[in-house]
């Protein structure tokens, strides 16, 4: 081999370290660019998670946005509840008073939660000495007026249904330093379970994740989310939210109970309890006021051999007579013979939105379910965020090894990601539609998506023999879904707000499991009934037959008969329709069932059905004066305020963080922001050029023998 040339050997070290010296040059300012590439990324994401990561209100907080996008914030002064509860039936006024602090001519839009049963059938609002009611109308044709009138500087309203737990409320031509006065009021039949009777009213709702790619669709609300496939209204059902407790909440029930009460307590807020002769009672907050944070709950208990085994409501209205129908089967005596095996899945939900207090619950539930399993049984875990991860392939069957391996599974959850649902319910569905075993899917989630309607239909199309039963999870969960899906699934909702009710709630939960079911329900009327749902569900220990009916004015005749099979053997019950008592508002709960009935026919049927569909509804909304997905309420002062030439600014909602969750900062946009998409493409390019710099560096280093 030669001798190296000395003199040579300097000139190439030389060049070595020169080349060396400029590539470490090169080096750092690459790195610098793309760490100020990443950070601007990160500033960009960290934006786009505050302002966009939830989607589901709580109680209304009007926030002033003027085109600019500057935001002052009107302050709620205070939401006013007032109760009126007689027998079955509730009459609910939610009374709200917003201000506008600016010195600009505003137009307000705000989202709020209301129960899922609530049939929502009046609006007032007052700014000063002005009372405008609201009229009912055509969706349509109901925008078109309110526009009118705002763009005639008329004081108005608009109430639009978006989900039937969640509705928007413009208001539009609210001079400066005014006060707006909005008051809502619906009708609601009280849920009677397990020895007791339960009403929740939503104060705060989960924030609900958006599946699927944007489109190009125009933005028509004012919501972070853009429209997608999967949610075409994304961007009218997700206003910004604040972690702030703003509001305080006022609530005052007074109650015809009609027999004498064992208790009376609320499940999540303190309350003083004042008794009054004649089976009266009026219920307050203890503290006068609380954070729309989380849902109230009231439930209260009949004494002793006061427990209604059936009830029947009536109420004559426009030449009909409307019926609510309640009837309790009696209980199954405990035999104690061993149960049947069973095939069962549990589908947990570790997204985002369940960080904090939610996934807590969702671990101590599932620990407890699984503990009540035994030999003989098959079963599976499958948890979803924005993917699904399943315990087994398939259901295995239970023994110490599995059982101790779910543990462990369950043990690991953790809350992040998105939600995507529809992945793991179809998963929990997969495999042949019958089979010899008794089938069951437990389900915990908050319910936080957006694409309800697709799921639904899914387990309609998919469940077969199975039976789906529901927990919602969180102190503000989606009770619409949760107790949409159950009935679809012919299994019940559960409804766990606090860790402490865990043990309790999953203890009731897997006794209805294990107890037979009343199956083949049917209720038979006097002729010329329209009775809904048309289809009674399989009802489960505890559970009672809610039925209601129209029928012609002075046939309030007969009787009515329940039959059904219990344990296998044939069931029944007979009401005499006279001994119903007169109930106002049973005329707007049939309107309300039927509606509901309704759209459940279009969720499951094909899309041509649609415009049958929506007639219908018109016709039962219009009639009795109720807010629908096909109707709104609109209301419009004669008077113009506003002057002439001065514009209208309009105005974002946010809505509180429910109590207790800490996730929302963690919860992915779907669809990805250009401004993002930009950063990246600028990031691989810069990556690009390093290697392509370092390849050309690697072919004039001399190669060496």
């Amino acid at each position: 081999m030669p001798h190296a040339d000395p003199i040579e050997g300097t000139r190439f070290l030389r060049q070595e370290w020169r080349q060396l010296g400029r590539f470490a040059l090169e080096s750092l300012g690459t790195g610098l660019f793309a760490s100020l590439v990443l950070a601007l990324a990160v500033f960009i994401i960290s934006v786009e998670a505050n302002a966009a990561t939830a989607s589901d209100p709580a109680q209304g907080t009007l926030l002033l946005r003027d085109d600019s996008g500057e935001r002052s914030a009107a302050p709620l002064l205070g939401t006013d509840v007032h109760m009126d509860i007689t027998g079955m039936v509730a009459r609910v006024q939610v009374t709200q008073r917003f201000a506008n602090p600016t010195a600009q001519w505003r137009e307000g839009v705000y989202v709020f939660p209301l129960p899922e049963k609530a049939a929502v059938d009046h609006l007032t609002m007052r700014v000063g000495e002005r009372v405008i009611e609201g009229q009912i109308k055509e969706r349509t044709e109901a925008r078109r007026t309110y526009e009118a009138a705002k763009a005639e500087g008329r004081k108005t309203t608009l109430l639009e249904q978006e989900r039937p737990n969640m509705f928007t409320t413009s208001v539009a031509n609210i001079g400066p330093g005014e006060e707006i006065v909005v008051a809502l009021e619906y009708e609601e039949t009280l849920r009677y379970g397990d020895g007791a009777f339960h009403l929740r009213f939503p104060l705060a709702i989960t924030p609900r994740y958006i599946p699927g790619t944007a489109t190009e669709a125009k933005a028509m609300g004012i919501g972070w989310s853009q429209v997608t496939a999967e949610v075409p209204d994304a961007d009218r059902i997700t206003p910004p939210f604040v972690p702030a407790r703003d509001g305080p909440v006022s609530i005052t029930i007074d109650m015809n109970a009609g027999f004498p009460l064992a208790n009376v307590a609320s499940s999540y807020h303190a309350v003083d309890v004042e008794e009054r002769p004649g089976n009266r009672y009026r219920i307050v907050l203890s503290d006068g006021h609380v954070p729309a944070a989380r849902d109230f709950e009231l439930v209260w208990t009949p004494d002793v051999g006061s427990a209604p085994g059936a009830a029947l409501f009536t109420e004559t209205l426009g030449g009909k007579t409307y019926a609510l129908l309640m009837t309790l089967p009696p209980m199954l005596a405990d035999a104690g013979t061993p149960r049947a095996p069973r095939e069962i899945t549990y589908i947990v939900d570790t997204s985002g939105s369940m960080e904090g207090v939610s996934i807590a619950q969702a671990r101590d539930a599932l620990a407890m379910a699984l503990d009540r399993l035994q030999a003989g049984d098959r079963f599976n875990v499958i948890e979803f965020n924005s993917t699904s991860t399943s315990l087994f392939t398939a259901p295995m069957p239970f023994d110490a090894a599995t059982h101790a391996q779910a543990k462990r599974f369950v043990a690991r959850l953790r809350a992040r990601g998105g939600t995507e649902m529809l992945p793991a319910v179809a998963a929990a569905l997969a495999g042949a539609p019958e089979s010899s075993l008794m089938r069951q899917v437990v389900f915990l989630t908050d319910g936080a998506v957006g694409n309800e309607d697709a799921i639904l239909r899914l387990l309609h199309d998919k469940l077969g023999d199975r039976r789906l039963f529901t927990i919602g999870i969180g102190p503000s969960p989606n009770t619409f879904f949760l107790a949409k899906a159950a009935q679809f699934g012919r299994g019940t909702f559960t409804f766990i707000g606090d860790v402490r009710e865990v043990r309790q709630k999953m203890t009731d939960l897997f006794r209805k499991l294990e107890s037979p079911a009343l199956t083949d329900i049917t209720v038979d009327w006097p002729g010329g009934t329209d009775a809904w749902p048309r289809r009674v569900p399989d009802l489960y220990a505890g559970d009672p037959v809610v039925v209601t009916a129209q029928f012609p004015a002075g046939t309030l005749q007969g009787n009515v008969l329940i039959s059904g099979t219990r344990a296998g053997q044939p069931w029944q019950a007979v009401l005499p329709m006279q001994d119903g008592a007169t109930e106002a508002g049973v005329a707007v709960l049939w309107a309300r069932a039927k509606i509901d009935a309704l759209m459940d026919a279009r969720r499951r049927g094909p899309p041509e059905s649609e415009p049958e569909i929506r007639n219908a509804v018109l016709d039962v909304a219009l009639t009795h004066h109720l807010v629908s997905k096909y109707t709104s309420l609109v209301a419009v002062d004669v008077t113009p305020t506003r002057p002439a030439g001065i514009d209208t600014l309009k105005s974002a909602v946010p809505g509180n963080v429910p109590e207790g969750l800490t996730g929302f900062d963690q919860l992915p946009r779907t669809a990805t922001p250009a401004a993002l998409s930009l950063v990246m493409g600028t990031l691989l390019l810069l990556a690009a050029a390093l290697a392509e710099c370092l390849r050309r560096r690697g072919a004039r280093l001399p190669q060496r023998i």
